[in-house]
């Protein structure tokens, strides 16, 4: 094995340490993390040699950001309000008017219809001629880098925050789903479209078994045995192979694997510790790894690709 893993472990760890040192907190550290990518890869030094083992990582990285964007979701947001009082059914009638998913909802509308009027205008241009292809990759938001500002900011906890939480989580899932129906249309294999629903339906089963699990698992967990991470990992392997399995994007049941484990209402301890394992190791490795593979000469090379550069 070369030093490429060692490079990229000490990378992933001086990275905010060289943040912090320089007053430069200002900058997400998921930015400086790949800008570090490519100052280490392909367009840089060319140090770091992408191998199987990196490549593992860094996929363990995306499957276990998208769980933990899951994970963020608040649904108290979407519980029914309190009125059993006047005052607060007054508090309620003025919160339900605006609520973080309604926010959400409507931006990301406007997002999808600006994304069509955007891929039409660029296919009359001459920069697209697959119109339904560039509106999904228009439409997509990376939620990796927004749940990453967000936590590093605490706005997680805000109304203001859950909005934009929401409002990326909507804009990774729609195009994951519209990439997948996309391909199976283009590849004439539409008969298996439906099996994307069997994703959803093993996730309430799922749900619907553990729905106990963390007012009982006390009695059997002992500190070598963290029951707690082990169901989260059985769930996360579930949904993402089975996802796979069906043709839809690993990134689809990792995240509905974070949205039943948060409904399953696991103690705070439990987030805190699949938190240290996503951020603490996995998921840097992803964002280094997605600069050392990015190709900058290729992209400056062609004009076209310049213009759309500022869309994505």
């Amino acid at each position: 094995m070369n030093f490429s893993l060692v490079i990229v472990t000490f990378a992933a760890f001086l990275t905010p340490m060289f943040l912090a040192r320089f007053h430069l907190t200002f900058i997400p550290t998921t930015v400086a993390e790949i800008f570090v990518g490519i100052l280490l890869g392909k367009s840089g030094l060319n140090i770091i040699e992408t191998n199987a083992v990196l490549s593992t990582i860094s996929t363990l990285g995306v499957v276990l950001l998208l769980f933990l964007s899951g994970m963020e979701i608040d649904f108290s947001l979407f519980k029914k309000p309190d009125v059993s009082t006047p005052l607060a059914a007054r508090q309620a009638e003025n919160a339900t008017k605006q609520t973080p998913l309604k926010v959400a909802s409507l931006a990301y509308g406007g997002t999808i219809a600006s994304s069509v009027l955007l891929a039409g205008l660029f296919r009359f241009l001459g920069f697209f001629s697959d119109v339904q292809l560039a509106a999904i990759l228009f439409s997509t938001v990376a939620l990796g880098v927004v749940l990453s500002v967000l936590k590093e900011n605490e706005l997680l906890g805000k109304a203001y925050g859950q909005t934009l939480l929401l409002f990326a989580v909507l804009g990774e899932v729609f195009p994951l789903l519209g990439l997948t129906i996309y391909s199976s249309l283009k590849s004439g294999d539409s008969s298996t479209l439906w099996l994307i629903s069997v994703i959803f339906l093993v996730a309430v089963l799922l749900l619907l078994r553990f729905r106990n699990f963390f007012t009982v698992f006390k009695k059997y967990t002992k500190a070598t045995t963290q029951l707690d991470i082990r169901l989260a990992f059985v769930v996360v392997i579930t949904l993402v192979v089975l996802a796979e399995t069906v043709g839809a994007e690993n990134a689809l049941g990792a995240f509905l694997a974070g949205i039943v484990i948060k409904l399953l209402e696991p103690e705070k301890k439990t987030e805190e510790k699949l938190d240290a394992i996503g951020y603490g190791f996995f998921i840097p490795f992803f964002f280094i790894l997605t600069g050392v593979n990015l190709d900058l000469s290729s992209i400056f090379s062609s004009s076209e690709t310049l213009i759309l550069i500022p869309l994505f």
